[in-house]
């Protein structure tokens, strides 16, 4: 039995490779984002005990205020980090996509042309077998 040989066989290892590439970003992508999530919600944290403390005197209620103050702009910041990494995080969710789309699309071709050469390799069979039948019947 001849071995199947897909023309393209190059182009859809190297179109898998990309969607690895590209999932691989992914979840690089989303580990940044659930990361600073973390840190956002440590903040928060920070922030609510803070407000909780009872400080005695003049001094220790302006640091207090200074400190709360700090936290609540990190906390802005840490709020506009995580919408741009939201954004690449949808960002690369959709290369991701379209990278499978593409993958898939040849691995259909693959298989389109799979199954016409299996069954033009299995009429191949046939017609030897039937042709060794015939030369057998003969002798």
């Amino acid at each position: 039995m001849a071995k199947f040989k897909f023309k393209l066989e190059k182009l859809l290892e190297y179109r898998r490779l990309q969607e690895g590439w590209a999932k691989d970003a992914y979840a690089e992508t989303m580990a940044r984002k659930l990361e600073a999530e973390g840190q956002l919600e440590g903040l928060r944290r920070k922030r609510q005990e803070a407000c909780m403390a009872r400080p005695c005197g003049l001094d220790g209620r302006v640091s207090l205020d200074k400190y709360v103050t700090r936290l609540q702009d990190e906390e802005r910041a840490g709020e506009a980090t995580l919408s741009v990494l939201e954004s690449d995080v949808e960002a690369a969710q959709q290369v991701w996509l379209e990278a499978r789309k593409e993958a898939e699309a040849i691995q259909k071709l693959r298989d389109a042309d799979f199954e016409q050469w299996l069954l033009e390799e299995n009429r191949r069979e046939q017609a030897e077998l039937d042709e060794w039948s015939i030369l057998r019947r003969a002798s």
